[in-house]
């Protein structure tokens, strides 16, 4: 039972960070028989994988036509970014009040790799996502980090479809983040997440509002 449920777990973290990475492109069609050659497993951890990130919403099934990556949607990133705005700041705030000297030079680091000219655009966008879900980590409270991750794992699906797009993201903000989290000032936090979201909200909507050619509120689909 323990080699299943390690095959399943292997399963998923590949499917996922497949999907995550924009290998497998909004919209694409997953084939467990597929999945499973090429992951060089059984099906049968394959179909587990599929169905979590199913419950996740990074995979839909359409009856009759089959199982797809999520194609993104419009009014669904506007809100991620407006439940951003809405989570972050607070969780800076409780990140500069309850973390020790040590986790606050943790940050420090996360900023300086997640803009190193050196890594791959997609290895900055995972550490850009890990930066933000640490400092809701530092916040003290579990559901806000888990919320975090959540908005963070589709922020950074679109900014590596930015990637394939030839629209790469370079963020901006981090440095002045962790900065103004060492201060402990409230409103100074507050303004500088707020600050970095919108700004990081208008580049992600003017890229895939161009690459669509449509009206918010339309699907982004490979192909």
């Amino acid at each position: 039972m323990a080699a299943k449920a390690s095959m399943a777990d292997r399963a998923y973290c590949r499917l996922k960070r497949d999907i995550v990475e924009a290998r497998l492109r909004p919209g694409s069609v997953l084939s467990d028989s597929d999945l499973a050659e090429q992951y060089e497993m059984s099906r049968t951890p394959i179909r587990e994988a599929i169905n979590n990130l199913r419950r996740e919403g990074l995979v839909v099934v359409l009856p009759k036509r089959g199982t797809f990556v999520k194609s993104i949607d419009f009014a669904e990133i506007h809100d991620l970014y407006t439940l951003r705005t809405l989570v972050e700041p607070e969780a800076a705030v409780l990140a500069s009040r309850r973390a020790s000297g040590e986790e606050l030079a943790e940050l420090e680091d996360l900023s300086a790799q997640s803009v190193d000219p050196d890594a791959s655009a997609s290895v900055r966008n995972a550490r850009n996502s890990r930066l933000h879900v640490r400092v809701a980590e530092l916040s003290d409270i579990p559901l806000l980090a888990r919320t975090v991750q959540s908005i963070h794992e589709e922020i950074e699906r679109c900014l590596n479809l930015r990637r394939e797009l030839g629209r790469p993201y370079n963020a901006v903000n981090h440095g002045r983040l962790v900065d103004a989290i060492m201060t402990g000032d409230d409103e100074v936090i507050r303004k500088t997440a707020l600050s970095g979201i919108e700004r990081a909200r208008d580049h992600m909507t003017d890229v895939l509002f161009s690459h669509s050619g449509g009206p918010p509120g339309e699907l982004l689909r490979d192909g």
